[in-house]
C-alpha cells in the first residue's frame, strides 16, 4: 500500500522488545510475539510524534530472527505529508495520535484469509524470521483468529478497506493534505508578525554540480526550514534585529555591513496558524565556523542547493522561502552570473 500509494511507511515491527525481557507474554510454549505486551507502545509514539513535528526520527533496528534490536537508523520523513505507520499493533496507537492531533486515518487492509496466509508465510521464509515448524503453527493460528482480529480491530476504529480501495484513500488524504500545506487559509483579520531574517550564501564544493548554497534551519518541535532570524525586538530595526538573531541562534557576530537588503516580503507563517509574517530579508557571504553549531530554539541546520526546487527532497520549506526567498535569490545569482559573462566578454575583447 506505501508503494503504491507512494506515501513513505514506518514499520512498527522495529518497536517489538527484546526476546530476554522476562516481562515477555508467553504462547505454544514461546514468546508471544501477536501480544501488544510484546511491543513498546510508548517509543513508538514518541517516534511517530518526532517525525511529525521535526520531521525526523531515531527508529530502532530489529532483528526478528535474533529477537532483539541490533541498532537504529535515522529516518526523515522529508517533505512527506503523511506516513504510514503499520503493524498488527497500529490500533494501540490510535487513541493517543488522534488526541495529538496527528492521526489522518486509521485502516486495516481486509484481505482473504488464504491470501494473507501464503503472503505471511513467503514473507516470514525468506526474511527466516523463525524456524518452519514455528512459522506454520504461528501462522495457522493466526488464520484462525484472522476473522476475531477484524472484528476487534474495526471495533478499534480500523476502517477495514480493500488493498485497492485502501490506495485510493491514500492518495485522497495526501491530496488533501498537500493543499492545506499550499493553499492554507489565513484568517480576515491575521495577526501580522515582523520579523528579520538572513539569508546565508556559500559556494558549493567542487563537483556537487551546482553553484550555490543556502543554510536553512528548523526549529524544535516544527518541521518546516526558514532562514536564520526572528521577530522584532522593541524598537530596534529589521537590521538590528538579525545582527542578534544570528548571534543568539548560530553563535556568529555579524556587522551592519554584512547584510545585503535581498527584500521585503510577506508570507503565511509556517508555525503559527492565522498568521502572517512581514519579512525583511537580508543576504551575507561572509563564512560561517564548521561544524556549525545551532543553538537557542533550533534544532538543526542544513545547506540545501539554491536550484532546488520545494519538492526535491529539501524537507518541508517554509512559504516565504518558496514563495519569495528563493525566487529572489535566484534572479539575483542570475543577474550577477549575466554580469560576470559580460566582464569576461569585455576582458577578452
Amino acid at each position: 500500500m506505501s508503494r503504491r500509494a507512494g506515501v513513505p511507511s514506518l514499520n512498527l515491527d522495529d518497536f517489538y522488545r527484546d526476546g530476554d525481557d522476562p516481562s515477555l507474554p508467553r504462547r505454544f510454549g514461546i514468546t508471544d510475539w501477536d501480544h501488544p505486551a510484546s511491543w513498546d507502545a510508548g517509543a513508538a509514539l514518541a517516534a511517530l510524534t518526532a517525525l511529525a513535528h521535526d520531521g525526523v526520527a531515531e527508529i530502532p533496528t530489529y532483528s526478528i530472527a535474533q529477537s532483539r534490536r541490533t541498532g537504529s537508523t535515522r529516518l526523515e520523513a522529508g517533505d512527506a505529508p503523511l506516513l504510514i505507520a503499520e503493524g498488527i499493533f497500529a490500533a494501540e496507537l490510535i487513541a493517543p495520535l488522534a488526541a495529538a492531533g496527528l492521526l489522518a486515518e486509521a485502516i486495516v487492509l481486509d484481505r482473504p484469509v488464504p491470501v494473507v496466509f501464503g503472503l505471511r508465510l513467503v514473507r516470514d521464509l525468506r526474511e527466516h524470521r523463525k524456524s518452519v515448524p514455528i512459522l506454520l503453527q504461528r501462522g495457522t493460528a493466526l488464520a484462525r483468529q484472522q476473522r476475531a482480529d477484524m472484528e476487534g480491530w474495526v471495533g478499534s476504529g480500523l476502517l477495514p478497506l480493500g488493498l485497492r480501495a485502501a490506495v485510493r484513500r491514500m492518495r485522497e488524504l495526501t491530496a488533501h493534505a498537500e493543499a492545506e500545506r499550499y493553499s492554507r487559509v489565513v484568517s480576515a483579520t491575521p495577526q501580522r508578525l515582523r520579523i528579520a531574517a538572513v539569508c546565508f550564501l556559500r559556494e558549493a564544493a567542487p563537483g556537487a554540480g551546482h553553484r550555490t548554497e543556502l543554510l536553512c534551519v528548523r526549529k524544535h518541535g516544527t518541521g518546516s526550514w526558514m532562514q536564520v532570524g526572528g521577530k522584532l525586538d522593541g524598537e530596534e530595526s529589521a537590521r538590528e534585529a538579525a545582527v542578534r538573531e544570528v548571534d543568539e541562534e548560530i553563535g556568529v557576530r555579524l556587522r551592519s555591513a554584512d547584510l545585503e537588503e535581498l527584500g521585503v516580503f510577506e508570507a503565511v507563517a509556517a508555525n503559527e496558524p492565522g498568521t502572517v509574517v512581514h519579512a525583511e530579508v537580508f543576504v551575507s557571504r561572509r563564512p560561517l565556523p564548521e561544524p556549525l553549531a545551532v543553538r537557542a530554539e533550533l534544532a538543526e541546520h542544513r545547506w540545501i542547493p539554491l536550484e532546488q526546487e520545494a519538492r526535491q527532497g529539501a524537507g518541508r520549506l517554509a512559504p516565504l522561502m518558496v514563495e519569495h526567498i528563493l525566487p529572489a535569490l535566484r534572479l539575483q545569482e542570475a543577474r550577477q552570473r549575466a554580469a560576470d559573462g559580460e566582464d569576461a566578454e569585455g576582458r577578452t575583447g
